[in-house]
């Protein structure tokens, strides 16, 4: 069944919902929460992911008190290279989402790195003699408000939300205080569960050679510390949101850590992070129309008045987003596993 076939109703749309709250959850108590059969759920969620409208990943993450990094990556680009540019790209495996903006630069590439030196190899040597990029602009991560892994649909009444409340490690429960490393032998583990974040115990067993106890205790160890992060995606049309800005913004830096955390608790917010550069303050929101956009910025400025809006962005395609490989109507097409900690530089 092709992708263009598939239409989403309002029963996909809180199962995907209930996958946001629990990206691993058993069918049977996904079904049990919607009222359909274990079967129906899975049924269902195959349909989904075959047609590229939902999925769900898992991603490694420096501790945060490691030197690992997050960067915005402003690229202004030669007008006829744009498309070449982000496609190439996005096979990087340390890009995680990339978009092609109306304004202020072409395109903006999310991208971590365990450390500033490999950021500052991968700008050099592989942005820099990429032909058809003129400027290359860096912003970095100072602080996460508000992160995609945390927006949801609003598909589920309340008291389904509680049923699949998550006090569980594995499966992305609150992070402990427990400090976890992602080693080398973690990196397999990381990348089968990047392109099937609902592999299950026999699946990833096959794919890594790991038994079962030693698979569990792996997630619940990286998962306790917050090295790894299940991520339930949606295609942003799909969701009826089909407008994604970015607003560059500037707020005193003694008000970001109360600011920000209240901008993270707008249901439009899907990011919202402090970073370096000109603007202190990145927002990036889903709409429902360009007119929406308009609305929440003037929303905005009457509830945060010391908050100033200098850049909006709307973009014109997403060309990745976390690790997928979308197409012209924001539908995954393939998965390119995101390894943070791979050699930032392609062989040649």
């Amino acid at each position: 069944m092709s992708g263009d076939e598939v239409r989403v109703d309002e029963l996909d749309l809180a199962l995907v919902n209930a996958l946001q709250l629990r990206p691993r959850a058993p069918w049977s108590l996904l079904g049990q929460t919607l009222g359909i059969s274990p079967v129906t759920a899975a049924r269902r969620w195959q349909r989904l992911s075959e047609a590229g409208i939902a999925w769900v990943t898992a991603y490694g993450l420096p501790h945060p008190e490691d030197r690992g990094c997050v960067a915005y990556l402003d690229l202004d680009c030669a007008p006829g290279r744009i498309g070449q540019l982000a496609d190439e790209l996005a096979e990087d495996p340390h890009v995680m989402s990339i978009e092609h903006f109306s304004q202020g630069c072409d395109l903006v590439v999310t991208a971590a790195f365990t450390d500033l030196a490999a950021l500052s190899r991968y700008t050099a040597e592989r942005l820099g003699r990429l032909p058809g990029i003129n400027a290359v602009r860096v912003h970095l991560a100072t602080g996460f408000y508000a992160e995609g892994i945390r927006w949801r649909l609003d598909s589920l009444d309340p008291p389904q939300r509680v049923e699949l409340h998550d006090d569980q490690p594995t499966g992305g429960g609150k992070p402990s205080a427990a400090r976890a490393e992602v080693r080398e032998e973690d990196r397999e583990l990381l990348i089968r569960l990047g392109v099937d974040g609902r592999l299950d115990q026999a699946g990833l067993a096959a794919a890594t050679g790991l038994t079962p106890s030693t698979l569990r205790r792996r997630l619940d160890r990286l998962a306790a510390s917050d090295a790894i992060r299940f991520r339930c995606e949606i295609a942003a049309r799909d969701a009826g949101r089909p407008i994604l800005a970015t607003f560059r913004a500037d707020l005193p830096p003694d008000r970001l850590d109360t600011v920000g955390p209240q901008l993270a608790r707008l249901p439009e917010i899907r990011l919202c992070v402090s970073v370096t550069g000109p603007h202190n303050l990145v927002l990036s929101v889903w709409q429902r129309s360009l007119a929406d956009v308009q609305r929440l910025e003037t929303s905005l400025a009457r509830r945060f008045p010391d908050l100033r809006v200098a850049e909006r962005r709307v973009s014109l395609r997403t060309v990745k987003r976390m690790g997928r490989i979308l197409d012209a109507d924001g539908r995954a097409v393939r998965a390119v596993p995101m390894d943070i900690w791979r050699d930032p530089i392609p062989e040649a």
